[in-house]
């Protein structure tokens, strides 16, 4: 598996203000003073948490947004990529699955199959899952322009408005690499927001267009921005390892420091979740699984509010930085399971995804969060525990109560089980897994 390794220089800054957030055990080396700086200084400010009632609308142009308009054209960006680990730090295949549904009148390689993100095969196991990137421009002029996004170490296969050119060709993947996408759009700052397709309140599509960007079009397809997302072979310099005693070490083995990290456990009824902080290059920091507090409402706000202060700090206008929470709360707060989410330092995006933009801008920010699922010793042992009454009621329905991810969680089984029958049922399992939409 090829290693995503880099030696750029760091191009964001991050820092966490107004949020009360769990303490976190000592981190390893020198962040530790950052980090307990940080938390005093949250604990001092109190919570500050929007309300659903506050997210209904879209936030107004504030003058920074204004001012970067009149820049002539400033782009922002963000997005996520999703990947699972096991208990010692090592990435798990079998990221391809659809888990957030979009509208019908995306675009994608192929609408066949439906569970594998609109690409047409899996010409390789996936690693990370690419999921919704998206790009806001801002310009008081109405102007063309030309966008193109690579993808060097994956597929982009679903995209909204249509694009003028995608690669590979469909049906000549070999594997997944050298993906890229382009477009050609209209800005227009007069362009009626109305003429976007309708889609639900509460769908996945709604909380990206509650930014004061500029809207674009490519004929009669009008957006508030350019999505797109799909499937790649690769690892990130991030590596969370967990022990018996319930201790999450999460290492930065990269060049650059992380702006901003947390530890997210997610049960049923409620959750916690712990900021790590600034991961420096070349350390470490700690932090014990927490006991998870009822009120799943609670934890969204929490959460929540940490997130959009570290994408806020990353360079993000507010109403982006909200768009991108509102957009994930289900996914990262609402799912069941213990999570580490941690920003990308603004270089190791730009060498994910290299993007031209013509004419140039004036100015580009672009932030990702990087989502690692963590199965500690504990969780893997319920998987194989899963899998052991499975093979005892002779049927696959019981490892349904896995929840999502279920071919990463069953490869890891694979790897933990002793006896042939075990291994022959988690193969078996692995096969009922990947025809599950």
């Amino acid at each position: 598996m090829r290693r995503f390794l880099l030696a750029l220089p760091l191009a964001c800054a991050a820092a966490l203000s107004g949020c009360e957030l769990d303490a976190v055990s000592p981190p390893i080396g020198p962040v530790g003073r950052s980090l307990a700086a940080q938390e005093t200084a949250a604990q001092d400010a109190g919570s500050e948490v929007q309300t659903a009632a506050d997210a209904q609308a879209p936030t107004p142009a504030n003058p920074t947004q204004a001012q970067a308009a009149a820049q002539s054209l400033v782009v922002h960006e963000w997005g996520t990529f999703t990947s699972m680990q096991t208990s010692a730090g090592v990435t798990l295949e079998g990221m391809h699955h659809e888990d957030e549904a979009l509208p019908g009148f995306v675009h994608a390689r192929d609408i066949k199959p439906k569970n594998q993100k609109g690409i047409e095969i899996l010409p390789e196991a996936v690693t990370q899952k690419m999921e919704t990137p998206v790009l806001y421009f801002h310009t008081a002029v109405a102007r063309k322009i030309k966008v193109r996004v690579d993808f060097p170490q994956g597929v982009i296969s679903q995209w909204y408005p249509d694009v003028t050119a995608f690669a590979p060709a469909k049906n000549t993947l070999t594997k997944l690499a050298g993906g890229s996408v382009t477009w050609d759009v209209q800005l227009d700052p007069k362009l009626d927001p109305a003429l976007s397709p309708v889609v639900a309140p509460d769908d996945i599509w709604a909380p990206s267009r509650k930014v004061a960007a500029t809207m674009l079009s490519y004929g009669k397809q009008v957006e508030r921005f350019l999505f797109y997302r799909g499937l790649g072979r690769f690892e990130l310099p991030v590596r969370v390892t967990s022990d018996v005693a319930g201790m999450v070490t999460v290492r930065n083995d990269g060049k650059e420091d992380l702006p901003a990290a947390f530890l997210l456990l997610t049960t049923a009824s409620g959750g916690r979740v712990v900021a790590l902080g600034p991961i420096a290059a070349g350390q470490s920091v700690k932090a014990q699984v927490p006991e998870a507090l009822p009120g799943i409402a609670a934890l969204v706000q929490s959460a929540g509010q940490a997130l959009h202060s570290a994408l806020v700090a990353t360079g993000l206008f507010a109403d982006e930085a909200r768009s991108m929470v509102d957009t994930w709360s289900k996914s990262y707060f609402q799912t069941p399971g213990l999570r580490v989410l941690y920003v990308l330092p603004a270089a190791w995006t730009d060498a994910l995804l290299p993007l031209q933009v013509t004419p140039a801008p004036t100015a580009t920010v672009r932030v990702l969060v990087g989502r690692i699922e963590v199965l500690t010793p504990a969780i893997e042992q319920q998987i194989v525990a899963a899998v052991q009454a499975s093979l005892a009621k002779g049927n696959a329905q019981p490892v349904t109560d896995l929840g999502r991810f279920l071919e990463p969680k069953l490869l890891r089984a694979a790897q933990l089980v002793t006896t042939p029958k075990l291994q022959a049922h988690c193969k078996d399992l692995l096969q009922w897994a990947a025809s599950q939409p």
